[in-house]
């Protein structure tokens, strides 16, 4: 499929100050829901209206409608509970993100545990797609995007057999087999309702790329390649039966952040994570030499596509737009030497966006506001024209 633009961003945008004190307000119960959802959906028209006046793609409500990017799904599923001030040890300390916010003295943001079957009884998400979609013309309803977090999300981040109760299944089969009905159920109900891309968000898949982790696993008795199959496999038996016309996207960034989680090339699971999963296109994070180089594109198959996460979001500095170019014409020429192409052919099947979301967790980088948060996504828009003209 298609990429519908070469020109993209992650759908996590900087919120609004007055946005973040209500949801500071709501946390403490001093206001309602019905008052934090105003301000949410206040925020959203903004935010929306004002990539619609910049000719910014994709249009995404920037997540305002979340305590986190990773929320709003599994604690609306039947079978699943949020765990409030979650102690550590409910947690897989050798994950990157559990290990870093521990030892930063912070908390995890968001937990949620299962403690009964999984059933899908109602969209999680329905009304939040139906809310950016009345601040969009009909027309541009095809222009929107909408993200998700991946069925691994808690499995991987909660210490082995805190994900879910035993009474309740057995194995990791059985458990991922029921949360892919979820998912896929969901991506029915939003393509009825007009949505027709949807983004993955997982850097848990990234997280195999660090040794650290890795040796983690191994210490807690788990079998790394075994568990990165696993993955895969939940992954994939999550889009099995798609509505037609779907585009759907994997996004492997890391929090907004001056701090990161996880360092190492794509190299040690490209070629696996490339082959084996079913999505249209995969938004990558190289914003800094952490990443490693673009060799591992070289596995990238000739019917996906590639966004290139060139532009940071962990600096308010703009980034020079012909070193952007010069990246992306190398990355063009790895992608067409592994499929055997040509540079405009490859060409294709490359983007360009911010590597990662402005607000994942809520708050973004110092110094960022915005009008920087948009001068980024303008240059990312700008660059786009020049290097697919027409199509961007």
């Amino acid at each position: 499929m298609r990429l519908p633009f070469h020109g993209d961003h992650i759908g996590s945008l900087l919120r609004p100050d007055y946005l973040q004190e209500a949801k500071a307000k709501a946390e403490k119960k001093e206001i309602s829901e019905a008052e934090l959802q105003k301000a949410e959906q206040k925020a959203i028209s903004h935010i929306v209206q004002r990539q619609l006046d910049l000719d910014i793609r994709s249009l995404c409500s920037g997540e305002y409608d979340r305590k986190v990017y990773f929320a709003g799904f599994f604690e609306k599923l039947e079978g699943f509970e949020e765990v409030l001030d979650a102690p550590w040890d409910l947690y897989r300390l050798s994950a990157p993100p559990i290990a870093m916010l521990k030892k930063a003295g912070l908390k995890y943001p968001m937990t949620v545990v299962c403690n009964g079957k999984i059933r899908h009884a109602e969209s999680p998400y329905l009304q939040d797609w139906e809310y950016l979609k009345s601040c969009v013309p009909k027309e541009k309803w095809g222009d929107c995007k909408f993200t998700m977090p991946p069925a691994p999300y808690f499995h991987l981040r909660l210490a082995p057999g805190k994900c879910y109760s035993k009474d309740t299944y057995s194995n990791d089969g059985e458990f991922f087999a029921d949360l892919a009905k979820a998912y896929q159920k969901e991506f029915k109900i939003l393509h009825d309702a007009g949505l027709r891309s949807v983004q993955i968000d997982d850097p848990t898949l990234a997280y195999f790329c660090s040794e650290d982790m890795l040796d983690g696993l191994r210490k807690d008795g788990v079998d790394p390649d075994k568990l990165f199959d696993t993955y895969l496999k939940a992954h994939n038996d999550s889009l099995k039966g798609r509505p037609e016309g779907l585009h759907l996207t994997s996004n492997k960034g890391n929090f907004s952040k001056s701090m990161h989680f996880s360092d190492g090339s794509y190299e040690t699971i490209a070629e696996k994570f490339f082959k084996t999963l079913d999505y249209d296109t995969f938004f990558l994070e190289y914003d800094s030499p952490r990443a490693g180089g673009f060799e591992p594109l070289r596995f990238l198959p000739t019917h996906k596509n590639v966004v290139l996460g060139v532009v940071t979001t962990k600096s308010p500095e703009l980034e020079d737009a012909q070193e952007i170019k010069d990246k992306v014409l190398q990355a063009a020429d790895i992608i067409a030497e592994g499929q055997g192409r040509t540079r405009e052919e490859a060409m294709r099947n490359l983007g360009i966006s911010p590597q990662c979301g402005f607000a994942s967790v809520g708050i973004g980088a110092g110094g960022m506001n915005e009008e920087k948060m948009f001068a980024k996504l303008k240059l990312v828009r700008d660059i786009a024209k020049e290097l697919w003209p027409g199509s961007a």
